[in-house]
């Protein structure tokens, strides 16, 4: 088994019951959201994820963000951005990660969210693309660095033909625009050969490392 080249990671947000058992994040974001605290945990969640990612050397760190819940990028981001200045991180080593993106209405606003990312010298991924798929070229206007291909495309794409279709215009479409494509919940070797087949940059999933409380230093894979 070869050695592979480890990108970056992905910092991940749960939260703990009383008795220690994990609550998922959309556990989370749907209890802030009924109490209209959706920005609150959103930049809790950001500020605890830079905190963590003040451990990893030299690989890209993704950092998950709701853009809803960013109303205006100057302020509502003026805290991360003095943390991951007190923390002598490089900002081209971090990756904000969009999700939800489907649920994106105005898309302006997220481009104006994105920009001010990028004139920090951050870059910016999407997330779950393919999910709500007749919206995938006017979210892809916004040019992401890096574009993650949903579960729901990656899981069994070997098997499946329309799967591949996707996988394959969403493929095209990233490198057209300069981006990363990158193929997340990889979880068999199958699907993993067929993607790096079809010509995906990156991948992501079980099939490397499961989430784990420090950055995982080496990982092995018979095909990468």
């Amino acid at each position: 088994m070869n050695a592979c080249n480890i990108v970056g990671h992905e910092i991940l947000s749960r939260g703990l019951e009383e008795d220690g058992s994990i609550i998922p994040p959309f556990k989370m974001f749907e209890a802030a959201q009924i109490r209209n605290k959706t920005f609150a945990l959103d930049r809790a969640c950001r500020l605890e994820a830079v905190k963590n990612a003040s451990i990893i050397d030299r690989q890209l760190i993704f950092i998950n963000f709701i853009p809803t819940a960013i109303y205006n990028p100057e302020h509502c981001l003026a805290s991360t951005f003095a943390l991951i200045q007190e923390l002598n991180i490089k900002p081209e080593r971090i990756v904000f990660e969009v999700i939800e993106t489907e649920d994106v209405q105005d898309i302006e606003h997220l481009k104006n969210i994105l920009n001010y990312y990028r004139s920090h010298g951050f870059k910016y991924a999407l997330d779950d693309v393919g999910v709500g798929y007749n919206t995938l070229k006017r979210l892809l206007e916004v040019e992401p660095d890096v574009v993650k291909l949903a579960f729901e495309f990656t899981n069994g794409v070997t098997r499946n033909e329309k799967q591949k279709k996707v996988a394959q215009e969403m493929l095209a479409i990233a490198h057209k625009m300069g981006a990363k494509a990158l193929a997340e919940w990889v979880e068999t070797e199958e699907d993993l050969k067929c993607l790096i087949e079809m010509g995906y940059d990156l991948f992501q999933g079980y099939y490397f490392a499961k989430p784990h409380p420090t950055p995982v230093k080496e990982i092995h894979s018979i095909y990468v």
